[in-house]
């Protein structure tokens, strides 16, 4: 198992969860077990069961979860600091 076969892995779980296409033992379980088998190839992984907790899972959501620290507000501006019109 890669780093990124492991991570592929992880987001189909994490994905899987969330959808409640899983239950929350069968997460923990495919999640330990996922975390054996990277162990098994030499990949050092320190990935709390936390994860799959629901308000974790949530955080999923990137439309909901993306937020520009930059602009508290959404008022359209895109203009990026120099004078876009013609």
């Amino acid at each position: 198992m890669t780093i990124i076969e492991f991570y592929k892995s992880l987001s189909n779980l994490l994905t899987d969860t969330r959808e409640e296409f899983l239950s929350q033992n069968q997460s923990k379980k495919k999640l330990e077990q996922l975390l054996e088998k990277a162990k098994e190839s030499g990949l050092n992984i320190n990935i709390s069961e936390n994860i799959l907790d629901p308000i974790n899972l949530m955080r999923l959501d990137d439309e909901n979860s993306f937020r520009s620290e930059d602009n508290d507000h959404d008022d359209g501006d895109w203009s990026f600091g120099y004078d876009s019109s013609f």
